[in-house]
């Protein structure tokens, strides 16, 4: 493994790693932090403010990461990740509320130049590789920040855990400035870019992909935790949450690997078929085989598909459009996480009817997207050359 994954995509995965123990544990407790307050609403509004905000930044974000770097915008953002944490601690609604936004703005900075960066760190043939192993390392930190987190506070309860907590993306912060300044893109109409990524058709079909994972997102930080509550209890949001991040420590990588052997298109219809039998079993789930069943299917179906989806953001991008494909693919992403967390509160007393709706969702994405992949990347690249730039 180590002999395949560059240096700076090592320290951009170890950052992740400590940026992510922090901040993963303290995001799946959110709704169950304010819920236990009597303000479950709150919970909900203030992931729904983060993946908004998320969402309507990344088209600036592009300008920006391509503007000062990959580096320098990581590194910033990691400062806000640490805020977040001390302002629910507040208890106020409006510093929650600030708090969301500042870091879902900073996110949009985080995420748009770290996903760039493993591109450009990487060699062609290595891009599922490299994002498979940036991909283990940022869910071994989230999962065992995940895992951590519960244990903590059971003996610290809330406050004094959040506190802990959001201590480690600083250490994240201190990885990230190692790391070496790589940027493309110079002397390019940044503005210009940006708003023909935005109006492609054919990334805009793309991107029904990236909706639809990232739509599962929304569910995990919602109304997962919530039903693992009810069904079992709450130490168990934890312990059954951090699946989510332990799986793809083991298989990531390998997932990534086979990506680039045996192309992107059978990883992603593998994904997609374990989506929707995950999506068939947690209505179930008052029953708890059924909730674990479901958990671990769309768990893995996660493992199959994003070191896959990052590969092909590589592969269908240049030097001078990677950072503006990524931002109009993330700006899609956290869309589809927000209306997760909408549907969630709406229906959160009526599972069956979350989840007949993401099935709906997938089956629609899916019809979007499938015959795109079909021309393969080369054409893909191509077509997305003559609509971007």
């Amino acid at each position: 493994m180590a002999s395949k994954v560059s240096r700076d995509v090592k320290i951009v995965s170890i950052a992740f790693l400590l940026i992510f123990f922090g901040f993963g544990g303290i995001q799946q407790y959110v709704t169950v932090f304010f819920s236990g307050m009597g303000f479950v609403d709150l919970g909900f509004q203030s992931l729904i403010l983060i993946y908004l905000f998320f969402a309507v930044s990344e088209p600036m974000s592009a300008v920006v990461v391509s503007r000062f770097g990959a580096k320098r915008c990581m590194a910033m953002s990691t400062i806000f990740y640490s805020l977040y944490g001390l302002l629910l601690l507040t208890k106020v609604v409006f510093l929650v509320y600030l708090g969301s936004v500042l870091i879902g703005i900073s996110a949009s900075m985080l995420w748009t130049g770290a996903k760039s960066y493993v591109i450009r760190a990487s060699d062609r043939s290595l891009y599922g590789t490299n994002a498979g192993f940036f991909g283990a390392m940022k869910s071994l930190g989230g999962g065992s920040g995940v895992f951590a987190l519960g244990f903590v506070i059971s003996s610290l309860m809330f406050d004094l855990s959040f506190l802990i907590f959001s201590m480690f993306p600083l250490l994240g912060l201190l990885m990230l400035l190692m790391i070496k300044d790589l940027r493309g893109g110079q002397g390019i109409n940044r503005f210009r870019l940006i708003r023909k990524s935005l109006t492609s058709i054919t990334l805009l079909r793309l991107s029904a992909m990236w909706f639809s994972v990232y739509f599962v997102t929304g569910l995990i930080i919602g109304i997962i935790p919530m039903q693992i509550k009810d069904t079992m209890s709450v130490s168990y949001v934890g312990i059954l949450s951090s699946l989510f991040f332990i799986l793809p420590v083991f298989l990531s990588y390998h997932s990534g690997r086979l990506s680039d052997m045996r192309g992107r298109l059978v990883m992603i219809s593998a994904s997609y078929a374990m989506l929707i039998i995950g999506f068939a079993l947690l209505p179930m789930s008052s029953i708890p085989v059924f909730l674990v069943a479901g958990i671990v299917m769309v768990a893995l179906s996660r493992v199959a598909i994003l070191p896959a989806m990052d590969a092909l953001n590589g592969d269908i991008a240049t030097g001078e459009n990677l950072e503006f494909l990524t931002a109009a693919f993330w700006m899609i992403q956290n869309i589809g996480v927000v209306s997760a967390l909408i549907i969630s509160q709406i229906f959160m007393s009526d599972i069956a009817n979350i989840y007949t709706i993401s099935i709906i969702v997938t089956l629609v994405s899916v019809g979007i997207f499938l015959p795109l992949l079909r021309k393969g990347t080369e054409g893909l690249r191509e077509q997305i050359l003559r609509e971007v730039g």
